[in-house]
């Protein structure tokens, strides 16, 4: 049909308008992404079906202040940060922040991350697939919250590192330390997963 084909922002004008057609093919086109991006913030089911509820009536409700309408699922998924950020002081959960990372040698960073950045686990062919998503999964878990989300959206979203600093509103560099940080925690975590499978 006429409206699967169009691009988001098209339909967020619809929807602008009041065309909530529209808004059920938004809806359709990004519940699946954004639940997954929930379910790895939250690592709860319940937790991430309800923050990807209230992202939708959230969005529905205030699309009108949306400027730009290309820049729906950024829109978007900053809602549901916000809903998952919530959901961890209402739990009296919030995870620690990183330590910050000023020391950090800029021009470091910027070698060991670049917008092609592919994350390779070692010895990652001894296991299956899903398996390795299981240990990938659980290993996510013992990141700050911030490195947490980083690494989902360089990683799994594959969103650039200005796409994410909009998102999370902070600077390109953050995200960079963030995602350097994240990266580092997790293959600690992998490391030992590893000399305890061998």
């Amino acid at each position: 049909m006429g409206l699967v084909r169009l691009t988001d922002k098209d339909l967020a004008e619809s929807v602008a308008r009041g065309d909530g057609e529209a808004f059920n093919v938004l809806v359709g086109r990004w519940e699946q992404k954004l639940f997954n991006y929930a379910l790895r913030l939250t690592s709860d089911r319940e937790d991430a079906f309800d923050v990807c509820q209230d992202t939708f009536v959230k969005a529905y409700e205030q699309i009108g202040q949306l400027q730009n309408h290309d820049k729906f699922s950024h829109w978007l998924f900053k809602i549901a940060r916000n809903f998952c950020i919530s959901l961890y002081r209402e739990k009296k959960n919030f995870p620690r922040l990183e330590p910050s990372a000023g020391s950090e040698d800029g021009t470091e960073l910027e070698n060991l991350l670049s917008e092609d950045l592919q994350v390779r686990i070692d010895h990652a062919q001894r296991y299956e697939p899903a398996e390795l998503r299981l240990i990938v999964e659980r290993a996510l878990e013992h990141l700050s919250f911030e490195q947490r989300e980083t690494v989902v959206l360089k990683v799994y979203e594959g969103l650039k590192f200005t796409e994410i600093a909009e998102i999370v509103n902070c600077p390109v560099s953050t995200v960079k330390s963030r995602l350097y940080l994240g990266l580092s925690e997790l293959k600690k975590f992998l490391s030992r997963n590893e000399r305890g499978a061998s």
